[in-house]
């Protein structure tokens, strides 16, 4: 799984080298070229700084690409929280925005790189996306009491994150995913990432940077 995944990201993420250093001390970032600023800043509650607030969509072949480069960031830099939050489109995008909270409002939110694995090896062999009834396979093996799982899907708070998450994606102008919002102040380019001859050393030199200039605002 892994592999392929990997195999996955270097498709979507080669794109065309452009000539940049793959070291972190080499690599200039530039405004409008590699991020724009948000203004105002966008709060994550809860959550002390550092922090960088992703959305997504769990069927999303590019979110999934690039699931490999970000934990790996993660996992370099355990103090940088991760606050994720589906994107809202269309309705399919809206019924896999209640799984995503589902799965957080039970407590696995650690799973979502496991979660959408299962979406990407289920697309893959069925042509379609997971229903249901399919999530079921996914919450046995994970141990999930598929009951409750449902009906967190449905419930009041899940619908609370929805408005919320909507309401902010909407005031950013977010129109794909993924979308990665540096300290809730710099929304990067991820284009600048897809040319890069090292994409996932231009995405830790990048965040980084950011989120040190976020401490200092």
């Amino acid at each position: 799984m892994k592999r392929r995944m990997w195999l996955l990201a270097s498709v979507l993420l080669a794109g065309m080298s452009v000539v940049v250093g793959t070291s972190a001390e080499t690599l200039q970032f530039k405004e409008g070229q590699d991020y724009i600023t948000v203004n105002p800043a966008v709060k994550a509650p809860g959550v002390k700084a550092p922090y960088v607030i992703e959305y997504l969509w769990l069927g999303c072949p590019h979110c999934q690409a690039m699931n490999p480069i970000v934990e790996k960031y993660e996992q370099a830099n355990p103090k940088v929280t991760f606050v994720r939050r589906p994107a809202i489109g269309r309705d399919r995008w809206v019924f896999d925005a209640h799984v995503f909270y589902a799965l957080e409002q039970s407590g696995n939110s650690k799973l979502v790189y496991k979660i959408m694995a299962f979406y990407h090896d289920f697309a893959a062999s069925e042509r379609r996306l997971p229903d249901r009834v399919d999530l079921k396979s996914f919450l046995v093996e994970h141990h999930i009491d598929a009951d409750k799982f449902y009906r967190a899907m449905d419930s009041d708070a899940t619908l609370d994150k929805l408005s919320l998450a909507f309401k902010d994606q909407d005031s950013l102008g977010i129109k794909g995913v993924p979308a990665f919002l540096v300290g809730g102040k710099y929304i990067v380019n991820l284009t600048s990432i897809t040319h890069a001859k090292d994409p996932e050393a231009y995405f830790a030199a990048l965040v980084d940077y950011l989120l040190t200039q976020a401490g200092k605002n």
